[in-house]
């Protein structure tokens, strides 16, 4: 252990000393420099025989190898560190990637792995996506049922927004279970037994989507509209609501308002 030790301190003095040969001999040396320098710190032991990999938790382990693309035995200092973090970050579930040499021979890649936060519907097609509207994986999402769906164009975008709007009533946000972007300008919501809301435009408009939602929110607390016999429910206008009466809902109202 002693004279292995001593080897690799004699072998990055000498290291540090080709460096700086390399630099005083000039640019037009570097091919040949850079050869026999790799050879060198082969020899001084500085070989890829460790690798630990952290942070992976939904990302395939062998896609991640392949984008490493380094074998065992290979010098150390002539592995690109910024070519393999870029390759692993063009992973679907890879958000960010820490690639680290770590003396005499240790590769070490820290992940930071996308999370899921909303499938996205558009042209018949469900994704999972994470908060920034990035495209995660199209395959095996039985696992993300529960997350809301969002659809149409601009819904992946828009989704981060609509949670951080739903989310100041966390209760009537649990039952949201759609949203579909109109136009991609507005939502409509469409709840656990089915009823549609309208809401508007989100700011700057004087009557936005915030404001739809509260007063959404206290109707519905005051008023228990989804128990209501009711299709949908229109939030758009500032000054009225407007419900449609499913068929059910007929049958149930008199002449004077809901039936008791």
């Amino acid at each position: 252990m002693i004279q292995t030790a001593l080897k690799h301190k004699r072998g990055l003095i000498f290291t540090l000393g080709l460096i700086a040969s390399g630099v005083a001999y000039g640019t037009w040396l570097a091919p040949t420099i850079d050869s026999w320098f790799m050879e060198r710190s082969r020899d001084a032991g500085f070989v890829l025989n460790d690798l630990e990999l952290d942070g992976l938790v939904r990302a395939n382990r062998s896609d991640v190898l392949a984008a490493l693309d380094v074998d065992k035995g290979v010098p150390l200092l002539s592995i690109n560190l910024e070519n393999i973090r870029t390759q692993l970050e063009l992973l679907p579930w890879v958000k960010k990637a820490e690639v680290t040499r770590i003396l005499p021979g240790k590769l070490k890649i820290q992940l930071t792995e996308r999370e899921p936060f909303a499938l996205w519907q558009r042209e018949g097609t469900i994704s999972l996506i994470d908060e920034s509207g990035h495209v995660i994986t199209s395959h095996g999402l039985k696992n993300y049922a529960h997350l809301m769906l969002v659809v149409g164009t601009g819904a992946e975008q828009g989704a981060h927004d609509l949670y951080a709007l739903l989310d100041q009533y966390p209760e009537l946000s649990a039952r949201v279970k759609t949203a579909v972007r109109v136009s991609d300008r507005r939502w409509d919501l469409v709840f656990d037994n089915g009823v549609r809301v309208k809401l508007p435009e989100g700011a700057p408009a004087p009557y936005d989507a915030q404001t739809a939602w509260q007063k959404f929110a206290e109707l519905q607390t005051q008023y228990r509209l989804l128990e209501r016999e009711v299709s949908v429910i229109d939030m758009r206008l500032p000054d009225r609501m407007i419900m449609r009466v499913s068929p059910d809902g007929h049958r149930l109202m008199d002449g004077t308002g809901w039936a008791t």
